[in-house]
This record gives structure tokens, C-alpha cells and sequence, in this order.
């Protein structure tokens, strides 16, 4: 069976031939008038004020998701996206996959048109296989187009970007893993899209943006997909810019202003904060913690049973935690309850079971020697974040092994941590986070005066 990128590059195939029946191409080339706007300015502004370049999108669907708000209303959501302070918006145009049209992409061009002062620059988004689409494009108001390298073979690239640029018109280059980065990488492109989502599986894995940035060859690099809350975007912070879509077309009420988008919780810190060993919906509530871990492991004293979590409300945040569980155990639990989030071990489940799973994956690594963090250049294309943990998890021992400084992935400390050893997670480039299980404990018993007092810590750190 097809997987859905291939079935969407037949069904596009089909599309442009009824495009070149519908429309005169010469008469198109003719008609177009080019955009005055420049996305590669724009975003080397950003860069020089060191501010992120956000791009919104407006999409009615998708394969993974199905129908995210069908009758969104394009204008209304532009007018919230440019208040909002994004530097582009992005609408989808593809009807059969994603419920767009280039309707809407024209709706947006003229919002965006009557509105005062200078107005975000407007992203096409599709599957372009032909310059039929680029012209298309403009001539419904886009500035800037998306061109995908699964769909492209890399002779056909240059074409439709010079296509693209003779309109005025900025490109938007994606990728998905590094198999198509080294395809493209020599050719001459300013910007550099890192898609976190798998095309072919729509599995979204945060870390891939990190994974494929250190070849991007000093481009701007927007990461895609998968960004919902300040977590995410903690992931991802070294990228030059953030496409957001899902999260904010799911949203009844307008759009926050996004340099603030993932600061929205008390609880915000220059580290995140996970609170592992929660075994009762009560701290589940009360608990203000970043990331709530709970724990599933047979050989932790921490562990719950899963038929006391029947009837709990499972929050965004929580994180479902297996060490030395069986991958049936772990499906099981995944299916009966709706946790967005799961802790794995390195060495206990393999690469492609953790491409399996659609929850964003925390992958902790058991560190006794540099070895073991060797190791994990093989999961980290496919996980979300990692924590580097002491030889013997939930043990509350330190861990034995140095840690690179320059450990190149985004990464929660564990082990031996409490309120009064915190700063030890500064020494490190890309830790973002703590992990914390045994110092929030008293006596065994999960201590919401620790927890709170970490939170307080870790907001002067």
C-alpha cells in the first residue's frame, strides 16, 4: 500500500493536468504580477534583532489529524495571526488531503491587502510538482512558496525556485530527514525548512530539526510541525524561525501574541521542570510542575497501577514512564489511556518501535560511560527530547559519568537532584530541564512544599 506522501504526488500529478486544462500558461506568465514583499529580508531582520520569525498557518485538515476546523474563517483567523505579530502566514491550498483551496489563499491575500501598515507576508502551501502552481500561487496572492525535497528530484529544485524568484516570490526548502538534506545541500538556497514530521508516517519527532540544523550550512531555518506550548518550543529554540499551525487552528479564541505563545503557564522557568513519581489525581491537579511523570515501571517504588488511573482526567503535560516494561505492556497502557507524552529508555525499546508511537517521546539514557551516550545518535531522529539519567534510575544517585558540556541535543538532567543542588543543570549548553523524583519526596511520599519550592528555585536560576 502507498504510504500518504506518495498517494498525495499522484493525486497532484492528476491536479496539474486539469490545471493546464483550466488555465492558458503563457496567458498566466503574462498576467502575474510580482510580489514587492521580501521573505528573505524579513527574515534576516529578525535575525539581526534576535527575534524568532513566526509563520501561522490556516489548515481546515489533515491526513493524521482529520478535519482541525472546517469552517474556520479565513479572514478572522488572518486578522488574529497579524495581531498576534506573525511575521507570515501560511495557508494551505491542497482540497483533497488538506480542505484548502486557493479560495481561502486569495481571502487571506486580500485581508491581509486592507489591512493598515505593514502586513505579514502570505505562504503558499502545497505539493509543487510544475510551475503552473507557482504562477497560480502568486497570481491568488502568495509571496512565498513551499518546496518539498521527498517530491523533487534535485535536478527539478533550482527550476521551480528560479520560477519562484522571477515572481519575486521567497522559497521555503523542506526537509524531513538527512537522506534529503544531502540530496539538496550544494544547491543555492537561502532557507532551509525542517519538517519534524515524517511525511510518509505524519509521526512528528521535535528533535529532527536539532538533528538537521548542524548541515544546514549557516541557512535560516524554520522548524515545522509539532510545536503546541513553551515545552516544544524549548526543544526547538535554536531554529530562526517556527511554523505553527495545528495548535492555533484548534483554538476557539484568538491567537496569543507569539513571542509570549509558550510562556502561558505560572510555572514558565529558564529550565523546565518534571516532577516524577505522581500517584494521585489530587497532585496530578495540584502539581505546577512543567512535565507530570507517571510512573509504570515494574521495578520502581514509584510505580502505579494502571487501574488507578480509570476515570483521571490525563493532562497535556503528563508523561507516561516505562523502564523494563514489555512493548505489549506499553501499547496496552498507551491505548487505554490518553497520554500525549511517554518516557522510554534507551537500550529497552528499539528505533522503530518508538517510530510506532504517536504520543512525542522522552527518551532517557541509563549514563555510566560515554558509550551510552553514543548510543543515542541512533534514536535521535525520531524522539522529542531526551534525559540523561544515573546508572540506577529513581535511585536518586548522581550520575557517575561526565556529561559533555556540549552534549548537542536538548536534554532533561536527572539523578540526585533537590532544590538545593539545581544549578548543576547550568554547566551544560543544551540541557533545557530537570528531572526530579527523589527530591520531591519525604519519607517516600511525593511532597508538594519540594515541589514547590523547586518551581520557585528554578524561576531565580
Amino acid at each position: 500500500m502507498a504510504n500518504i506522501l506518495d498517494q498525495i504526488e499522484a493525486h497532484k500529478h492528476l491536479e496539474i493536468k486539469q490545471l493546464y486544462e483550466n488555465f492558458d500558461f503563457d496567458t498566466l506568465r503574462q498576467t502575474v504580477v510580482p510580489s514587492a514583499k521580501s521573505f528573505y529580508r524579513a527574515l534576516s531582520a529578525a535575525r539581526g534583532q534576535k527575534q524568532p520569525f513566526f509563520i501561522a498557518e490556516f489548515k481546515r485538515k489533515s491526513p493524521s489529524e482529520g478535519w482541525i476546523n472546517r469552517d474556520a474563517d479565513v479572514c478572522a483567523q488572518v486578522r488574529s495571526y497579524t495581531r498576534a505579530g506573525a511575521g507570515a502566514i501560511s495557508v494551505l491550498t491542497d482540497t483533497e488531503f488538506f480542505g484548502g483551496s486557493y479560495a481561502d489563499l486569495q481571502q487571506a491575500a486580500q485581508t491581509l491587502d486592507a489591512l493598515p501598515g505593514e502586513s505579514p507576508l502570505l505562504l503558499q502551501k502545497d505539493f509543487i510538482l510544475d510551475p503552473i502552481q507557482i504562477y497560480l500561487a502568486r497570481l491568488h496572492g502568495a509571496d512565498i512558496i513551499l518546496l518539498i525535497a521527498a517530491i523533487l528530484p534535485p535536478e527539478r529544485l533550482p527550476l521551480l525556485q528560479k520560477t519562484a524568484e522571477s515572481l519575486g516570490m521567497g522559497v521555503l526548502v523542506e526537509v524531513h530527514d538527512r537522506e534529503e538534506l544531502e540530496k539538496i545541500k550544494l544547491l543555492d538556497f537561502p532557507v532551509l525548512g525542517i519538517n519534524n514530521r515524517d511525511l510518509k508516517t505524519f509521526r512528528t519527532a521535535l528533535n529532527r530539526v536539532n538533528v538537521l540544523s548542524v548541515m544546514a550550512d549557516n541557512r535560516f531555518i524554520i522548524a515545522e510541525s509539532g510545536i503546541h506550548d513553551y515545552r516544544d518550543f524549548q526543544v526547538v529554540r535554536g531554529a530562526d524561525g517556527f511554523l505553527i499551525g495545528t495548535s492555533l487552528m484548534r483554538e476557539s479564541s484568538p491567537a496569543p501574541h507569539f513571542p509570549s505563545l509558550f510562556k502561558t503557564l505560572p510555572a514558565f522557568a529558564p529550565l523546565l521542570f518534571k516532577a516524577c513519581g505522581i500517584r494521585t489525581s489530587e497532585l496530578l491537579d495540584a502539581c505546577p510542575a512543567d512535565f507530570i511523570g507517571i510512573n509504570f515501571s515494574p521495578v520502581s517504588k514509584r510505580r502505579i497501577e494502571p487501574d488507578v488511573l480509570e476515570g483521571w482526567d490525563i493532562p497535556a503535560h503528563a508523561v507516561a514512564v516505562f523502564y523494563k516494561n514489555s512493548e505489549t505492556e506499553i501499547r496496552g497502557i498507551l491505548s487505554r489511556f490518553a497520554f500525549r507524552r511517554v518516557q522510554l529508555y534507551a537500550g529497552d525499546v528499539t528505533p522503530a518501535f518508538i517510530r510506532s508511537l504517536r504520543q512525542k517521546v522522552i527518551l532517557a539514557c541509563r549514563v555510566g560511560n560515554a558509550a551510552d551516550l553514543e548510543s543515542l545518535e541512533d534514536y535521535a531522529p525520531d524522539v522529542d527530547m531526551f534525559i540523561l539519567d544515573g546508572a540506577r534510575p529513581g535511585s536518586g544517585e548522581p550520575i557517575g559519568a561526565v556529561i559533555p558540556r556540549d552534549f548537542p541535543y536538548p536534554f532533561l538532567l536527572a539523578g540526585g537532584l533537590n532544590v538545593d543542588n539545581l544549578d548543576a543543570a547550568l554547566a551544560y549548553r543544551h540541557c533545557i530541564g530537570i528531572d526530579v523524583a527523589s527530591g520531591i519526596e519525604t519519607d517516600g511520599v511525593v511532597d508538594m512544599e519540594k515541589i514547590s519550592a523547586i518551581s520557585e528555585r528554578l524561576r531565580h536560576l
